[in-house]
């Protein structure tokens, strides 16, 4: 009986949000664009980097570290592979992107991509008449 209840506070929780890095890129160079008239609206600076591991996604959240600390966290403004928007980038390959609110990229930054994942908790045991329930 307490297995039953173990296992159906384990189906009824919500679970945690935790985040976990989907992806990383290097920055490799630097562009800025400048935007028409004296407004310069539309400038931009773009990070032209290479995905050393996993895939840099639009959806979800951005960090930027240098030297090993976060420097910048928020979100994807523009991801383009070969002038072509795309909505994600692989392992291996090279892109173009562009943060909302940060443009002060250098050559070597890391650029995390963040994606939030729900934790469900787990039923472990129920040695010696108690429940255990992990997160």
């Amino acid at each position: 009986m307490l297995e039953d209840i173990g296992q159906l506070i384990v189906n009824k929780a919500p679970g945690v949000l935790e985040d976990q890095v989907a992806g990383q890129a290097q920055v490799l160079s630097i562009f800025e664009i400048k935007g028409k008239g004296s407004a310069k609206v539309g400038s931009a600076t773009i990070a032209g980097c290479r995905v050393f591991e996993g895939r840099i996604t639009r959806a979800f959240s951005a960090k930027v570290l240098r030297s090993g600390e976060v420097i910048y966290e928020g979100r994807f403004k523009s991801l383009k592979r070969e002038k072509l928007d795309v909505e994600a980038v692989g392992k291996g390959n090279e892109c173009g992107l562009i943060l909302d609110d940060f443009g002060t990229f250098e050559v070597g930054d890391v650029i995390q991509c963040i994606e939030a994942v729900r934790k469900k908790p787990r039923f472990v045991s129920s040695e010696s008449g108690s429940v255990k329930i992990e997160c």
